[in-house]
């Protein structure tokens, strides 16, 4: 009888084991994998959200600067954004995350230095829904990830143009000794022409990083960064990125970098400073 109740217990319990977690039977504490953010950097991670968690990642406050001078006409940009890509990530399945990328406030001042014209726009920015497939890899390991993405025109007062748009995204990522890693990504855009007769057209970028595991809590990382849109008299927007993280606990982690153009038609400089939460 007692072999027969414990027989009975262990079937009952197997379907609970060996479910496989997902966005109603979430990963518990004891199990989930080390956390991992698509920011600070450009390149995107490989990994995906524990299914059935949530993770919350943000730029508090992002500044960007330029200052153009073409054919005797210079325009200086400001551009300030309060919570830039704050993106909602959940997770589906083992393999897969859903996510939500929103920017809540943007403030953009462009001087002509010339006339001294100034145009001030501020308000709500776009939304991005993005879908991650990791391939290999989500443990820890070396692999890769496939990210689409669709853009829904929500901005506000200018902000961006009214078109829906869209890319995909393939990050990946190769781990090294003593906490170094070398990794990149590669992703094809389709944009809008803002023309009277409007088309689309694809735009390239690509993304080599360089990272490293200081400590258990703080981590490094140094990027080279390239776009370009496959369109006539369009010019390189290239730019060397730099930036550390902190790991305050193993759900909570703070960062900050700078982005600096290398190339004339890049921003000359952007400076951030955010976080991510996961529960």
């Amino acid at each position: 009888m007692k072999k027969q109740l414990a027989l009975l217990a262990c079937l009952a319990a197997t379907p609970v084991e060996a479910a496989e977690y997902n966005l109603f039977n979430p990963v518990p504490d004891g199990k989930l994998r080390a956390m991992s953010t698509e920011r600070p950097s450009k390149t995107d991670s490989i990994y995906t959200v524990d299914a059935g968690r949530f993770l919350l990642e943000s730029s508090l406050v992002s500044y960007t600067h330029n200052n153009d001078c073409i054919n005797g006409s210079c325009v200086k940009t400001d551009h300030t954004v309060f919570g830039q890509t704050t993106n909602l990530r959940i997770g589906l399945a083992p393999s897969w995350d859903l996510q939500i990328i929103v920017d809540p406030y943007r403030n953009l001042r462009v001087e002509d230095r010339a006339t001294g014209v100034v145009d001030k726009r501020d308000g709500f920015g776009d939304t991005v829904l993005r879908l991650k497939y990791n391939v290999m890899g989500n443990e820890g390991g070396d692999g890769f990830a496939l990210l689409p993405y669709i853009k829904l025109p929500t901005n506000q007062n200018d902000l961006g143009n009214d078109d829906v748009e869209g890319g995909f995204g393939i990050p990946f990522v190769f781990n090294l000794k003593d906490g170094w890693s070398i990794g990149g990504m590669t992703q094809f855009n389709a944009l809008k022409e803002q023309t009277p007769n409007p088309d689309y057209y694809l735009a390239y970028a690509n993304a080599l990083i360089v990272g490293k595991n200081f400590t258990d809590k703080l981590s490094g990382y140094a990027e080279y960064y390239t776009y370009r849109a496959d369109t006539d008299g369009a010019e390189w927007q290239n730019t060397t990125d730099f930036g550390i993280g902190y790991a305050v606990n193993d759900n909570f982690r703070i960062d900050t970098g700078v982005n600096i153009g290398v190339t004339n038609a890049a921003d000359d400089l952007n400076w951030f400073v955010g976080g991510a939460y996961r529960f």
